[in-house]
């Protein structure tokens, strides 16, 4: 009986307890799916206190949960936010880091700084919709080139008195303001306002550098310029002993080209040098390049054409005074070398010249003098007429000086009118000193229906006169003379040929020019200066005639006279 009472009431608390637990997971389930707004469970006094106490406590639980459910999807949303305001601030500074770079990016020369400003100004109107002008001086205008969106910084002064809602941010190249960046009637946020600066800052710099790019180029093409320009040649080794610079004139006078000269090095240049010099050891080659100084050196250039150069070494320095290099300029002294040895042998001759008579003079002057002779008359005028031809001898000597003074300042003076060529002719035929007549033959073919020439008579008739003393002169058989005359629409011309010692084709385009001689032998035995054919051009150029010659060494010259016409209208005499 009392085990039967047992499993009753133990059986009738475990149903209470069964039913108890199925009420708690129910509510459980309930406070899961709806929340924590669901009612709290309530359970009979018979059931332990232990199932409402974990009723409450899942109850506050749930509670809890949804809390921080919340407290997270308002976490997460603002995380969200954050999220993407980060990543369109990134975007951002995506975008304007794009714009610096396409500032610093290397300028195709296409497009050019103009078009690169242009086309940052662009893309930024894109990023922040706000429009952008840049305003420079106009030196910077003038530097940059055609560019529409760029205006005169003298156009500031306009918006700032017609519009007042702009923001201005000045461009400074160094410490230079260049222009400005103008944004007008935008509203600019605080990044805008950031990014403009540091656009306006970036701006500056790369007009700074472009407007300093442009000044070194420009100086470097005036340099090289002038350097190409030179009448000299010029060369600079740098410490490494390699060419950096040839001029043209340096490649054509080493006939090696300019490319290939640049960049090789100091022994290869002077191994040509040593190939093209003459009377010089290779000594003074190594001098050269061991000390600066002046250098006169004689070389062979191609055609084996023999020039003087005076080489000046010297050392190059940048300009804090350091030697970056050396350099060889040399300059073409040939010229000047031929007229000191002109001049010489001109001195030598013209003091032959005096001396000769002057002896002369001395020696009849004091034969005549001596009181212990008594001389016949015939011997006295012998001796008298030889002291009146030396006498014209020095006279002859002094006018030529004379004239190719006035030659040579461009004063020479002319009385001109219209003659005929075959009296001017005859008259320079009759001229000749009577010990050159002797034995020459002069072949006068010049009619006396030639045309009339506008000229000073004396003048031509030295000009022929000479030309006659030279055909006799430099001649070592019987002279022999040919004179003819044609004329053409503006000239006559008179040729005078001879049979003599000719020119060689290397003196023919010098014959004419000052302080030259052709043979210095030829001159002392024969008598001269040397002046004759440079007075003979003058007279003619003064004229507004010419003189030229031809000639075959050992054959003979032709030398030809070009004298304008005489035309006659009305009372006036004019040349054709």
């Amino acid at each position: 009986m009392t085990f039967l009472l047992t499993f009753f009431l133990v059986s009738l608390y475990a149903k209470r307890l069964n039913n108890a637990i199925s009420l708690l997971v129910e509510y459980s389930q309930r406070v899961a799916a709806e929340g924590y707004k669901v009612p709290p469970v309530k359970f009979s006094r018979l059931v332990p206190n232990e199932f409402s106490f974990l009723a409450r406590h899942f109850f506050l639980m749930a509670k809890q949960l949804k809390d921080h459910q919340q407290a997270l999807l308002e976490l997460n949303s603002e995380l969200e936010q954050r999220v993407a305001e980060r990543t369109k601030s990134l975007s951002r500074n995506n975008q304007e880091l794009a714009i610096l770079n396409r500032l610093i990016t290397p300028i195709t020369p296409s497009l050019g700084i103009a078009g690169v400003i242009e086309g940052c100004l662009s893309q930024f109107l894109e990023v922040a919709n706000v429009k952008v002008q840049l305003h420079l001086a106009n030196p910077t205008i003038s530097s940059l080139g055609s560019y529409e969106d760029v205006h005169s910084r003298d156009g500031v002064a306009d918006i700032v008195q017609t519009d007042h809602s702009y923001y201005l941010l000045p461009i400074r190249a160094g410490n230079t303001t260049v222009g400005h960046l103008v944004v007008a009637n935008s509203t600019l946020s605080e990044a805008d306002q950031q990014f403009l600066q540091t656009l306006s800052h970036s701006v500056g710099i790369i007009l700074q550098n472009e407007l300093l790019l442009r000044s070194i180029q420009q100086k470097h093409a005036v340099l090289k310029a002038v350097l190409e320009s030179m009448c000299d040649a010029i060369i600079l080794i740098d410490n490494r002993q390699e060419v950096v610079y040839a001029n043209c004139r340096m490649a054509r006078m080493l006939d090696f080209p300019c490319e290939k000269l640049r960049g090789s090095s100091e022994d290869f240049l002077f191994e040509i040098v040593s190939q093209m010099l003459l009377d010089s050891s290779p000594e003074v080659l190594k001098q050269i390049r061991q000390e600066n100084g002046l250098y006169k050196l004689k070389i062979k250039q191609k055609n084996n054409q023999e020039r003087f150069k005076l080489l000046s070494a010297f050392p190059v320095t940048d300009d804090e005074g350091n030697i970056i290099g050396k350099g060889y300029l040399w300059r073409d002294i040939t010229k000047e070398h031929e007229v000191d040895k002109l001049k010489n042998d001109l001195i030598s001759l013209v003091s032959h010249e005096f001396k000769t008579p002057i002896t002369s003079i001395k020696g009849s002057v004091e034969t005549l003098l001596r009181q212990d002779a008594e001389w016949d008359e015939n011997f006295k005028r012998e001796m008298l007429i030889g002291i009146h031809e030396d006498i014209g001898r020095i006279q002859e000597l002094v006018n030529d000086w004379l004239d190719f003074s006035k030659i040579d300042s461009r004063a020479i003076s002319l009385n001109r009118e219209p003659i005929r060529p075959c009296v001017v002719v005859d008259n320079a035929i009759r001229q000749l000193p009577k010990h050159f007549g002797n034995g020459t033959i002069i072949d006068n073919n010049v009619c006396q229906d030639m045309p009339l020439i506008y000229a000073d008579r004396m003048r031509l008739e030295q000009v022929l006169s000479n030309l006659l003393t030279n055909a006799i002169r430099y001649n070592d058989r019987t002279p022999h003379i040919t004179i003819s005359a044609d004329s053409d629409e503006r000239y006559v011309n008179i040729r005078v040929a001879d049979n003599g010692i000719g020119i060689n084709d290397k003196h023919l385009d010098k014959v004419f020019d000052r302080f030259y001689c052709i043979d210095a032998g030829w001159v002392r035995r024969t008598g001269g200066t040397g002046l004759g054919l440079a007075i003979c051009k003058g007279i003619m150029e003064a004229h507004g005639g010419t003189i030229r010659a031809e000639s075959t060494e050992g054959v003979g010259s032709v030398f030809t006279v070009s004298i304008p016409k005489y035309k006659y209208t009305g009372d006036k005499h004019e040349k054709a």
